[in-house]
């Protein structure tokens, strides 16, 4: 041993010296971009970007900015060529820095757009990497700053999720500034000096510019951050200097937020509210973020994925909360709001904290929950990293180092096989935009059209003669012809992002019409005098009067007074932060920084290059150790293997239910699996309904895409996980349910039918082999919660109250089903067993439909009921041809026995609840 150590000592100080004195002493700055480097090696080694993600939307979005660069507009806010070419206010509302950054790197030779898109993703993950590994190594030290930087760049959320997965690259951008942002806040408060403060402006800044939620948020983390600093670890040397850069950044980025705040009301936005973006469909169980990823199945058309912090990362971490805990440390005051801050985000993406999302509003602009994912791996990233505090400085530390390292890094491998992609991404000028806008998944390169202007009254379609020019030789012509007087003739002389100018001439005069949505900006000239615009109603484009004769025509996208006051902010910022710099003096003594010692630096590069030579010649040749591909017709990763024909057209292939047990008001997790038999014409909605009988639904959840992608853009070869979460209904009663499944059209509401091997039809649905059992809530609903159409307030014998009724509509087309629901209250502990009767009445009070017995179909009898609860009793009523049409009473009345039971307070037994109107 010692004269391998001889042999050793003098290559490896060779090596120390020549590193140390090129890398300006740091190598672990050198294994922190290493490690970012190897994680973005799938972007780097693979041409073009994935489709059918949120980078689809990101690369068109920068193809707008890059398009209207070349034209001469350096920060457009408007889009004129999404939404079927008439263009969108996108850039008014959304954080726009990383389509710049994009359209920068599209400058460099040999970058297209799309690799410009594909740079500012790597640039996010070699950012993130560096900030950790100098967060943490200021607070702990270079090793540390090592582990922490790998274990965020390869937390699966930083990693696979937002890059890969999701594709959402403004998000994942954000999340890249946010360690940087905090090690130059904690250098500015902690020591001062103009880079630091000069980096804080423009990390808060940047972030503000990055994404509308995350970037904020990521603020928030600063004055968090800075807050502690000043009032925990009390150190305040730098106390005025970071709320002027706080102030200074905010300032800097007005030119966006403040017209985004102050013209918010000029667009539908409609990215809250019930369905996909509520946020109580969106929480993670704490099971699933401690579980390690999922191995990869190439035979879907997306990967499935946990939502989950990483095994490795996680194990860490406790380490480094356990070593905070029992040693008393000069670092133990800084760590300990990290270990706060990974608590309280774990907490805020688990369902404990309901209560918390719905008392403060705000935050239900962040739509999922689980975005609070990113900081908490960052949190984690640092805890992880100084659990090496827990080491002893020996031999063993180095390799224990490694070995952490290789820990993170050997879980994440399964995340680096990924779904082959196209290598040619496809068209991104303006005519391949729209020809995606037709094939109908996004408009406006938004799910819901979430900035279309408030002027826009109707559902826009796409307009033929525009979409031609579009992709004719001239200039795009957005001039509706169709409207143009008889001898009046418009040729278009320019047409740019901002504005299009026309030669008109006609002999009377005329309401030009355009084919752009009028949005606050526009203007139009007439030979240089300003006249009114108006919008054409319903659809909201831009028409004003033109007089008779030969003029030129102008029509301009111009500043309006928000924009032009953020834009002086800006300005008032900027030379804010050059004064500040000249007034900020340096550190009168440069702090000596932690270096990583030569000995850990081999270790962990050594573990770094094993596990790309096992990644690459040992996985890659043999995948079956961390992916594999179901084949044709099967869906491996499907929990339980059903089978059954839609329609000839699909193929149901299985379905995973995490749990076979819900609480009443909660939500269940179901996923199907669907297979196109043949490429598909029409786009179908997926439903999972939970019913008993089958007429009657005790929850329900639709996809309108279902596993986000429309079904005539299935491939064949490969199967589409389709997630629901079926929200159970208030009220429901405990019991035993099943899972009905299908396809529909969202126009018409038929369903695809269920066929058998010969081809007929076996009914509507298919009914999962296994059924749902339904426990009771843990707290009660209130009326509040209940979506009542009428209040009753009928008490019975103080034993039961009959809170109100719900019916989806008064009008019921024969023959057909009338669906009712009735809420009922118990007043005491197991009230006496009463039964219900509701019947729909004719006018000479005869019944034309009638159902008598327990509530809840005769499953769930008022004996069994608790003090305080509530029951949801569900009525479907089929009503035959024999009922004439015309309006018909509906009423309850409840039975002791053949004894009725009058109301508290009332005269007769009979319960009038609504009028019904057949036809």
């Amino acid at each position: 041993p010692s004269s391998t150590a001889a042999c050793l000592r003098g290559p490896i100080g060779l090596y120390s010296r020549v590193v140390r004195r090129r890398v300006v002493g740091d190598l672990g700055l050198v294994l922190a971009l290493a490690l970012a480097v190897v994680a973005a090696l799938p972007f780097l080694l693979r041409p073009g970007l994935p489709r059918d993600t949120d980078a689809e939307l990101h690369v068109f979005r920068a193809a707008e900015v890059s398009a209207s660069w070349r034209a001469g507009v350096l920060y457009p806010r408007w889009a004129p060529d999404f939404y079927y070419g008439y263009g969108y206010p996108i850039f008014n509302y959304y954080a726009p820095l990383t389509y710049h950054l994009a359209s920068l790197f599209s400058l460099l030779p040999g970058l297209s757009i799309v690799g410009g898109v594909k740079a500012v993703f790597v640039l996010a993950l070699l950012l993130g990497g560096l900030g950790t590994y100098l967060l943490v190594r200021d607070l702990v030290g270079a090793e540390a700053g090592v582990v922490a930087a790998a274990a965020f760049t390869f937390a699966p959320y930083v990693l696979f999720v937002d890059p890969y997965a999701r594709g959402d690259l403004a998000e994942h951008f954000a999340l890249g500034l946010l360690p940087g942002g905090l090690f130059l806040m904690r250098r500015l408060v902690g020591r001062g000096g103009r880079a630091a403060l000069c980096g804080t402006v423009v990390a808060v800044a940047a972030l503000l510019l990055s994404h509308n939620l995350l970037g904020p948020v990521g603020v928030g983390l600063l004055v968090v951050a800075y807050t502690w600093q000043v009032a925990v670890e009390r150190r305040r040397e730098g106390l005025g200097w970071g709320v002027l850069a706080l102030l200074l950044g905010v300032a800097l980025s007005a030119f966006f937020w403040l017209p985004l705040a102050l013209e918010l009301d000029q667009v539908q936005l409609t990215v809250v509210g019930a369905g996909h973006f509520d946020f109580r469909n969106h929480f993670v169980s704490l099971s699933e973020l401690l579980a390690p990823s999922r191995l990869v199945d190439l035979g879907a058309v997306a990967p499935r994925y946990r939502l989950n912090l990483g095994l490795g990362q996680w194990l860490l971490a406790g380490a480094g909360a356990f070593a905070l805990v029992r040693r008393r440390t000069a670092q133990g005051p800084a760590l300990l709001l990290f270990l706060v801050v990974s608590v309280a985000t774990v907490f805020m993406v688990t369902s404990c904290s309901r209560f918390v999302w719905e008392a403060l509003p705000p935050l239900i602009y962040l739509q999922f929950p689980w975005r609070l994912l990113g900081p908490a791996a960052l949190a984690v990233a640092v805890l992880a990293g100084a659990g090496t505090t827990l080491l002893p400085a020996t031999r063993w530390r180095w390799l224990a180092l490694g070995a952490g390292v290789g820990l993170i890094l050997i879980l994440a491998l399964p995340l680096t096989f990924l779904h082959p992609w196209a290598s040619d991404f496809g068209d991104t000028s303006p005519a391949g935009i729209i020809s995606f806008e037709l094939e109908g998944k996004v408009l406006g390169t938004t799910s819901t059209g979430d900035f279309l202007p408030c002027t826009v009254e109707t559902v826009l379609h796409p307009e033929r003669s525009l979409i031609d020019s579009y992709r004719g030789p001239g200039l795009v012509d957005k001039v509706n012809r169709a409207t143009l007087p008889a001898g009046t003739t418009v040729e278009v002389l320019e047409h740019g992002p901002t504005h299009d100018r026309f030669a008109v001439a006609g002999e009377q005069e005329f309401v030009f019409r355009l084919y752009t949505l009028l949005f606050p900006g526009w203007h139009a000239y007439v030979d240089g005098q300003e006249v009114s615009i108006e919008p054409g109603s319903p659809e909201g484009f831009i028409t004003f009067w033109v007089p008779a004769g030969r003029h030129e025509v102008l029509v301009r996208f111009e500043d309006t007074p928000p924009r032009a006051a953020g834009w002086w902010i800006s300005a008032v910022g900027a030379v804010g932060l050059a004064v500040a710099l000249v007034l900020q003096r340096q550190p009168s003594a440069e702090v000596p920084l932690p270096r990583l010692p030569t000995r850990p630096a081999l270790w962990i590069s050594g573990v770094l290059l094993l596990c790309v030579v096992v990644r690459v010649f040992v996985l890659e040749p043999w995948p079956g150790l961390v992916r594999y591909e179901s084949p044709p017709g099967q869906a491996e990763a499907a929990q339980y293997q059903q089978e059954a024909t839609l329609g000839g057209q699909v193929q149901f292939l299985g379905y995973d239910l995490p749990r076979g047990t819900v609480r009443s008001g909660d939500q269940l997790e179901v996923v199907l699996y669907w297979r196109a038999l043949r490429p598909l014409t029409t786009n179908y909605q997926s439903f999972v309904h939970m019913t008993y009988p089958s007429s009657i639904s005790w929850g329900q959840s639709d996809a309108l895409n279902p596993g986000g992608l429309p079904t005539e853009r299935w491939p064949v070869d490969r199967y589409v996980w389709d997630v629901h979460r079926v929200q159970v209904r208030p009220g429901t009663p405990p019991g035993e349910y099943r899972l009905e499944v299908g396809l529909y059209t969202l126009a018409d509401g038929r369903r695809l039918a269920v066929t058998g091997s010969d081809g007929s039809v076996q009914g509507e649905t298919v009914v999962l082999d296994v059924p749902v059992r339904v426990l009771p809530a843990r707290r009660q609903p209130g009326v509040e919660d209940l979506s009542l159409d009428g209040v009753v307030g009928a008490v019975f014998d103080e034993q039961v109250a009959l809170l109100g009724y719900a019916t989806p509509t008064p009008v019921v087309g024969v023959p057909g089903y009338f669906h009712l629901t009735l809420y009922w209250r118990s007043e005491r502990r197991h009230p006496d067993d009463l039964v219900v009767t509701v019947a729909v009445l004719d006018s000479d009070q005869e019944p034309v439909a009638m159902a008598s017995g327990w509530p809840a179909v005769g499953r769930y009898p008022m004996a069994l009921w608790s003090r305080g609860e509530v029951v949801r009793d569900a009525y479907a009523f089929w009503l035959g041809d024999d009922v004439e049409p015309g309006l018909y009473q509906v009423g309850v009345v409840v039975h002791r026995g053949d004894q009725p039971v009058t109301p508290d307070g009332a005269t007769e037994p009979l319960v009038e609840l609504l009028t019904v109107e057949v036809r």
